[in-house]
């Protein structure tokens, strides 16, 4: 149950790690990875809490033998393990490749172009996106994995 709670913690500061909006270029490239690697941990250490519950409630019923086994606590802790140390490494590797890492783009705010201070200074708004140079193997990985832990739970 702690571990569902810090998952969740995890997903709810992405929401303010989205929001928040840094200066510089290098600040924000760094905050557009962050935000991957919180969102996912967060996602993957609820869903992996989840997928170890329900399995070992599975076992349980659907345990042929007369004798009921209980799996341990820390048999579920490997389980979960197991699955956050797969997506930390899918994490790290396609962050460590440069052509698979976010980075920076800033480009003219369409709503806000250009602004006049009192003072006749001229100010040109510019929106930052986080985008990847070329390669989407790391994401489809990831999506993979995501995915066949979805379908496992079914």
């Amino acid at each position: 149950n702690y571990l569902i709670i810090v998952g969740s913690v995890l997903l709810y500061t992405c929401v303010y790690l989205y929001v928040y909006s840094p200066d510089s270029f290098s600040e924000e490239t760094f905050m557009c990875n962050f935000r991957i690697w919180v969102f996912s941990l967060g996602y993957t250490i609820c869903f992996a809490v989840i997928l170890s519950k329900t399995w070992r409630i599975y076992y349980i019923f659907n345990n042929p033998t007369a004798k009921k086994k209980a799996i341990k606590d820390w048999i579920l802790l490997i389980v979960i393990l197991i699955v956050v140390t797969i997506d930390l490494l899918i994490l790290l590797i396609g962050t460590s490749i440069q052509d698979s890492r976010l980075t920076t783009v800033d480009t003219i705010d369409i709503e806000h172009e250009i602004t006049i201070t009192s003072d006749g200074i001229t100010n040109e708004n510019l929106v930052f996106i986080c985008t990847r140079n070329q390669s989407l193997i790391w994401v489809g990985i990831s999506f993979a994995y995501k995915g066949s832990l979805q379908v496992i739970a079914i």
